[in-house]
């Protein structure tokens, strides 16, 4: 697997689909996740086939290999986002995955900074999502991480909220503007109280905390009800559009007519 993912870097089989993120109170498409997909051809008669993201990127996390990949990330989503806003006025956020390893392993501030300098798309265009794991090792560096990356202009999430190592003493300290509810509680919450507890909890503290909170997962009419009468910020979720290439992002995007009921026949 390591030894076809470095040939996938060489021969450019890796690839970034996007999925909408819309501002639940006015249905507008503020965002869009730059997601990794690894196409892996092979003889078959579809000329190949997706690798998901779970076999591949804890081995390209184990073997230093993220670093590179995430750094081809980071390019490629900017440049993407920085087009959109050119050919198609379109000036929405862009938010790309962090590893914790990018952290540990690479100076990310000053290659975040020198991408967006050299693309030229505005930093706060830019959200980089972290998850907790990066907060397990080495806490001040973490801190001074983030704080430099803040001070870029870049917004900064925490991804999949809830699953990981949660310290509040450790929160206040951060400069986040985002809180992320895992899609695990968002799928369960209209079944299971306690996830339905913990949603509504990672809200209200996003509330008292003054930080955004936006909800992956979101597949029905219901779980959508459910985060308004919440009072969640933001949604993203296949109710409203699976990730897909760049170009399949501006036809829907084209096709959007900004009336979040509008996605009401799909379920």
């Amino acid at each position: 697997m390591l030894r076809d993912l470095r040939d996938a870097m060489e021969k450019e089989e890796l690839q970034l689909f996007y999925q909408p993120q819309l501002d639940l109170q006015t249905g507008k498409i503020i965002g869009a996740e730059a997601l990794l997909r690894w196409w892996k051809k092979d003889a078959s008669k579809e000329g190949g086939a997706f690798i998901s993201p779970g076999e591949f990127i804890p081995i390209a996390e184990q073997s230093g290999l993220i670093v590179p990949i995430g750094e081809w990330v980071m390019r490629k989503a900017c440049t993407t986002a920085k087009k959109w806003h050119d050919l198609y006025g379109m000036d929405i956020r862009i938010a790309i995955n962090v590893s914790a390893h990018q952290f540990s392993q690479s100076d990310i501030c000053s290659f975040t900074q020198k991408t967006i300098g050299e693309i030229g798309i505005n930093p706060h265009k830019v959200e980089l999502e972290v998850t907790e794991s990066v907060f397990m090792d080495d806490i001040q560096h973490t801190i001074e991480s983030l704080q430099n990356l803040h001070a870029i202009g870049v917004e900064l999430a925490i991804d999949d909220f809830g699953t990981g190592y949660s310290s509040l003493s450790y929160l206040r300290q951060f400069p986040i503007d985002r809180l992320k509810i895992d899609q695990s509680f968002i799928r369960n919450a209209l079944n299971d109280p306690d996830d339905a507890s913990i949603a509504r909890t990672i809200i209200a503290l996003g509330r008292a905390l003054n930080l955004f909170v936006i909800a992956e997962g979101v597949e029905t009419k219901e779980h959508e009800r459910f985060l308004v009468a919440e009072g969640c910020d933001e949604v993203q979720g296949f109710r409203y559009c699976r990730p897909i290439p760049a170009d399949d992002f501006m036809e829907f995007v084209t096709n959007y007519d900004g009336d979040i009921k509008s996605f009401d026949k799909q379920d």
